[in-house]
């Protein structure tokens, strides 16, 4: 998507938002989920190319279970830390991997799945650099 298209979707999606909170006096679930990731869509620096190129990559380290290199490769798009990374990977492969976040971290060292030196191992001390292959 060039940088016209992108405006013009950008206008497009912002008028079909707010013509669909007219007359409302509050926000759905659904409503507020699109203006979240409007904004957020409207924030990203990442251009169509670049997001192609980085996860065909990342689809392909993953297909061969380097994982750490796919979820290193996500992670250098802007806005992408482990828990999106892991939902693109589960997204893609949801046989190989699960979405991971912060609670699912905590939990797993809480039950003792995860040692502390593997935690430390895996993610630096960072609960947002941990993913775990569902397939393990």
């Amino acid at each position: 998507m060039n940088p016209d298209e992108k405006l013009k979707w950008y206008k497009k999606e912002f008028d079909s938002i707010s013509n669909s909170l007219d007359g409302k006096e509050s926000i759905s679930y659904l409503d507020f989920f699109r203006i979240r990731n409007y904004k957020l869509n409207n924030s990203s620096p990442e251009v169509a190319d670049s997001i192609k190129r980085v996860t065909e990559k990342a689809f392909r380290f993953a297909e061969k279970n380097e994982v750490e290199k796919a979820v290193k490769l996500l992670c250098g798009l802007d806005g992408v830390r482990v828990p999106v990374a892991s939902t693109i990977l589960a997204t893609r492969f949801p046989n190989k991997f699960a979405i991971i976040d912060k609670n699912v971290i905590e939990s797993l060292k809480k039950q003792k799945h995860i040692s502390k030196t593997d935690f430390e191992r895996w993610t630096n001390g960072s609960t947002e650099k941990y993913l775990v292959d569902s397939s393990i």
